[in-house]
């Protein structure tokens, strides 16, 4: 486990193909680290005060009355489409433990650094700052740069382990 560690440090050295190997598994535990933060968004938009948020924002945007049942409805199927991308994000981050490659990697640095661009947006403008509460905000800066960490070091890993593999044996 040390050494797994040791392998997730983006900076560290990737001397032998274990601590490559390990360093491209630490991607794996990013795409989990994505999967538990989308969870947590997925359910905040069930709550009652994401809801009442929703409606607040389409009331001062189009001055009219939102419908409350509507926006029920409309999180309860963005419920089930964040279970879907949870679940797809679960069994790629299987694939990548058990086949590291840099492919993984390198997507989800460019989905993560979306993310991360979107929570500064929202703590930038005020119209998106007022759509969340600023835990969920703090939240996804957190983790995506947890799993911007680990997804770095995962390409690291993979391409180190790419030419450990490539290398002629002598």
């Amino acid at each position: 486990m040390t050494d797994m560690v040791r392998a997730m440090n983006p900076m560290g050295s990737l001397t032998t193909e274990e601590a490559a190997r390990g360093a491209a598994r630490a991607s794996a535990i990013g795409i989990v680290v994505g999967a538990i933060h989308q969870a947590v968004g997925g359910w905040y938009s069930t709550t009652p005060e994401a809801q009442e948020s929703a409606a607040r924002m389409v009331e001062s945007l189009t001055g009219q009355a939102a419908n409350p049942d509507q926006f029920a409805a409309q999180s309860q199927m963005g419920l089930y489409v964040t279970g879907a991308f949870v679940l797809l994000q679960l069994v790629l981050a299987v694939v990548q433990w058990r086949k590291p490659n840099v492919v993984l990697p390198i997507l989800f640095l460019v989905l993560v650094i979306w993310g991360l661009g979107m929570a500064v947006l929202a703590l930038v403008v005020p119209a998106m700052s007022g759509a969340q509460p600023m835990w969920l905000t703090t939240f996804t800066l957190v983790m995506m740069l947890i799993a911007a960490i680990l997804h770095i070091s995962g390409i690291r890993g993979a391409s180190a382990l790419t030419k450990f593999r490539d290398a002629p044996a002598g």
